[in-house]
């Protein structure tokens, strides 16, 4: 692309400094962390970024792959992500936006997932976004100015990752949200190649308190009502509000490794029809943050799970008996502490087979040899169930399923008591460590004794007090 003297002149102003350069193209307002993340590419051969949700990472990745082709010329960039509409939906609508809203014409054809530039000295000036499955497409791109965008990092497949360093790229962005401790994302922040940043939705909040709110940015009511969601110890709020990857200890009770397994596998030869089927509930008071959840599982398919805050025990009564009549389960099971027991009682009334669940923390188990109490000893069966890759946890809604894998994911192992037996936290444990009742865990491992007893007991109106 051949520039006039006034183009030229405008572009060796202000080249050096890609904070100057993106204001005067885009007119843009990027906060402390993004204007840290675009130095950063500039002045490091790699950086690698963690963000909470709704911090500006795709926003500032679509600025940097422009910013980088002007400023470097010629200069190829390759952008990525874990599938094709992701590319296509998120980096690249992201540039697009940007191009055709820019004070300067950038030329050139603009195509939906790339850029053509033209050449410079019959060297290549372009950008383009490929999927994870073109491997061959990606190791194509060479250039002495390559910029190699990794965009939602943590899923791009490690031949991606593999193929990335055979290009010797000039500039590498790696970005996404931490949501597990393992993997090529991961290792960047334990990598002295890489600059290091992290993107905390308090601090973005923080900034647009002081300077502005931008629109699409993280708000206090978002992280609010993720707070009281999740819990501020959780791993959710760690990786999806702090930007920090979640902690997973030698005292975690089931590995998110576990759960996602179960989130993509098919059980074939369970059904509806060979059961056991359970419906049951874990049952909250009509005021307070916690929620009354219903669920529904044959076998060792967690079919659904659903949740309701502040509903009168009638109700909960009616929603189990409308689920009763729905899915004809063997065993129907209700937690029998507090105000679950009058749950109990309207469902005996409609003259409903109802198990009662006591799962206090004195509550005997039924292998009190081994266990501490019968809750400790149906959330060890289910967390070696996890482990042992036996639960489909396909049919649940994601908003059902990321609840339940924060809340499994969250509860810990106690060391052993004075007579060797094994012990699980307390409600009371979990809340003083700032994360709220596993509602939704609860009544997954209610299911797993009413699923036993259905096993190796008589289930019709069984109370095990």
């Amino acid at each position: 692309m051949k520039l006039n003297k006034q183009e030229q002149a405008f572009l060796n102003i202000i080249d050096n400094d890609p904070i100057a350069l993106s204001k005067k193209l885009f007119n843009s307002t990027l906060w402390d962390k993004q204007e840290e993340i675009v130095r950063s590419v500039w002045e490091n051969e790699r950086t690698a970024v963690r963000s909470c949700n709704s911090g500006g990472k795709s926003r500032v990745a679509a600025e940097i792959a422009l910013l980088y082709l002007l400023s470097f010329r010629p200069s190829r960039v390759i952008t990525t992500a874990p599938t094709f509409l992701q590319v296509e939906e998120i980096l690249w609508k992201e540039i697009a936006s940007l191009y055709r809203s820019s004070a300067f014409p950038i030329g050139g054809q603009l195509n939906r997932t790339s850029l053509e530039l033209g050449t410079i000295k019959n060297k290549p000036w372009d950008a383009s976004g490929v999927s994870t499955n073109e491997v061959n497409r990606f190791q194509g791109f060479k250039s002495a100015h390559l910029l190699v965008i990794l965009d939602e990092a943590l899923g791009v497949a490690p031949e991606i990752w593999e193929a990335m360093e055979g290009l010797v790229p000039h500039r590498i962005l790696v970005i996404g949200n931490p949501l597990d401790g393992v993997g090529d994302f991961y290792n960047c922040f334990s990598s002295p190649l890489y600059n290091k940043i992290c993107i905390s939705a308090l601090e973005c909040i923080a900034w647009q308190n002081e300077h502005g709110e931008i629109p699409g940015l993280v708000s206090q009511k978002w992280v609010d009502e993720r707070a009281a969601e999740w819990g501020h110890g959780s791993p959710l709020y760690q990786s999806r509000v702090l930007g920090e990857f979640p902690e997973e200890g030698a005292d975690t009770l089931i590995a998110r490794k576990w759960v996602e397994e179960a989130r993509h596998r098919e059980l074939p030869d369970d059904s509806p029809e060979e059961g056991p089927r359970v419906v049951g509930a874990d049952v909250a008071t009509k005021s307070g943050i916690s929620e009354t959840v219903i669920g529904y599982r044959y076998g060792h398919t967690i079919y659904s799970m659903e949740s309701w805050q502040n509903i009168p025990i009638d109700v909960t009564a009616d929603k189990l008996q409308w689920a009763y009549s729905d899915h004809k389960p063997h065993v129907l099971f209700v937690d029998g502490d507090g105000v679950g027991q009058g749950v109990s009682d309207i469902l005996t009334r409609k003259k409903l087979p109802v198990s009662e669940f006591h799962g206090g923390y004195g509550q005997q188990a039924i292998d009190s040899n081994k266990y501490k109490n019968l809750r400790s000893q149906f959330y060890w069966i289910m967390a070696r169930k996890f482990e042992d890759g036996l639960y489909s946890l396909k049919h649940l809604s994601d908003k059902s399923y990321e609840i339940l894998k924060n809340e499994l994911c969250s509860i810990k192992i106690l060391p052993h008591d004075a007579l060797g037996r094994i012990r699980i936290e307390t409600k009371d444990d979990m809340r003083k460590r700032g994360i709220k009742s596993p509602d939704f865990a609860d009544c997954l491992m209610m299911s797993e004794f009413g699923w036993y007893m259905s096993k190796f007991a008589q289930t019709t109106g069984y109370s095990y007090r």
